[in-house]
């Protein structure tokens, strides 16, 4: 691709010299041509709106007033809102029903009865005398040992089982 250089006509290369040298006041002859040549008075316009402008500086303690002055701005608060109160409400059901359930179950254990109790042993007139039962014991084995014995071990067997049982202590 070929560049080929941009014929600009002499008046208009004027106006632009005198534009680049000062914008705000190019000169009479260049005024003249700015309002009968739009692509200059663009060009003017372009070329001021280039130009840097010095930055604004902030009054005195702008800076430092900022905050309250957006504060000062925002909806005011409520202190105390229907939800604050709804929540406080619950929380002090909570504790309430916290002390009741501690309360009773102190209450339970201390008039709870013992669990062992002391006693005076019991007299020995009353005592009873308990056979425990045996849960698997087969009482067949017993007849079964029976009716192995002989005659004499027999009678003797019975001889003991008449006799009166001694008396425990």
């Amino acid at each position: 691709m070929t560049r080929e250089t941009l014929q600009i006509p002499e008046p208009c290369t004027r106006a632009l010299a005198a534009v680049e040298a000062d914008p705000l006041s190019p000169g009479a002859e260049a005024e003249r041509h700015l309002r009968t040549c739009p692509a200059c008075a663009e060009a003017r316009v372009l070329f001021l709106a280039q130009d840097e402008a010095p930055d604004a500086l902030a009054p005195a303690g702008y800076h430092d007033r900022l905050p309250d002055r957006l504060l000062g701005k925002l909806p005011a608060r409520p202190s105390w809102s229907r939800s604050h109160l709804h929540g406080l409400a619950w929380a002090a059901a909570a504790v309430l029903l916290m002390a009741v359930g501690a309360g009773a179950f102190w209450a339970g254990r201390a008039n709870r009865t013992p669990l062992v109790e002391a006693s005076l042993p019991k007299p020995a007139d009353t005592v009873e005398v308990t056979v425990p039962e045996e849960p698997f014991h087969d009482r067949d084995e017993e007849a079964a040992q029976v009716q192995t014995l002989s005659a004499s071990d027999m009678k003797a067997l019975l001889k003991q089982m008449d006799a009166p049982a001694p008396a425990r202590r």
